[in-house]
């Protein structure tokens, strides 16, 4: 197999799964692992892949990032699944934290259909719109700057008024995790402290996201995996605690 024609295989393997090990492109290919870390290298500077610890995932243009509008219109019937698995978790009298995310919005939506008698701490205006005909929930919208790239209340402000509080579980939305390094990340700085701040602050902490997220490993870092409690997906709850 000529050079080109496996870095053609490399970029379909990878569009198709997500993401590539070293190890299982070495055995496929029948080539050395500092071979194929060459390829991924090559790859990664054409702009195909973002290079991880034992392997690569798909390079994701910051040009795909949408707001918040538009991202609530995307995997519709994934997100309902997630909002499901989390409403079991939650038990009247909770104090809950729901962070900026467009799974947390379906969240909201889901305890609106339940008699759970909770308090509610968000710092996404979506949430405190959805929930604020419900007699059964507290609202409290935290104070601060609202950051129209990231649609919510986030920064240095935002970060003292959750400072405030003791939350009994957190949902919090990421851009994406690399399952490598354990790494959970954001692509807003001030998002990421927030998101941080939030964890801090709970006694437990869920993160919120698609499977899809596990291929992705954006810009800026808040936490690690063995900080948070579990990962809620579509399809399962993962303990991490």
């Amino acid at each position: 197999m000529f050079l080109e024609e496996r870095y053609e295989k490399i970029i379909e393997i990878i569009k198709a799964n997500g993401r590539v090990k070293v190890k299982d492109l070495s055995n496929l290919f029948e080539v050395t692992q500092d071979c194929i870390r060459k390829d991924l290298k090559e790859l990664e500077s054409r702009g195909h892949l973002k290079r991880v610890y034992g392997g690569a995932i798909l390079q994701r243009n910051y040009d795909e990032i949408k707001n918040i509008d538009k991202r609530k219109n995307i995997n519709i019937e994934e997100k309902k699944a997630i909002a499901s698995k989390a409403i079991n978790l939650i038990d009247n009298s909770d104090i809950i934290f729901l962070d900026v995310s467009t799974n947390n919005l379906e969240i909201a939506k889901e305890l609106n259909k339940t008699n759970k008698e909770v308090t509610v701490v968000t710092n996404m205006i979506e949430i405190v719109l959805e929930l604020r005909s419900n007699k059964n929930i507290k609202v409290i919208c935290i104070g601060g700057e609202f950051n129209k790239e990231v649609g919510a209340i986030v920064g240095a402000a935002a970060d003292r008024y959750i400072r405030n509080f003791i939350f009994d579980k957190a949902f919090i939305g990421l851009c994406g995790i690399n399952i490598e390094t354990g790494c959970i990340s954001t692509i807003n700085l001030e998002d990421g402290n927030t998101k941080r701040t939030i964890i801090e602050c709970s006694n437990k902490s869920y993160l919120v996201m698609e499977n899809e997220k596990f291929n992705y490993d954006e810009f800026y870092k808040f936490a690690n995996l063995d900080e948070v409690t579990s990962i809620i997906t579509e399809d399962k709850i993962i303990n991490q605690n």
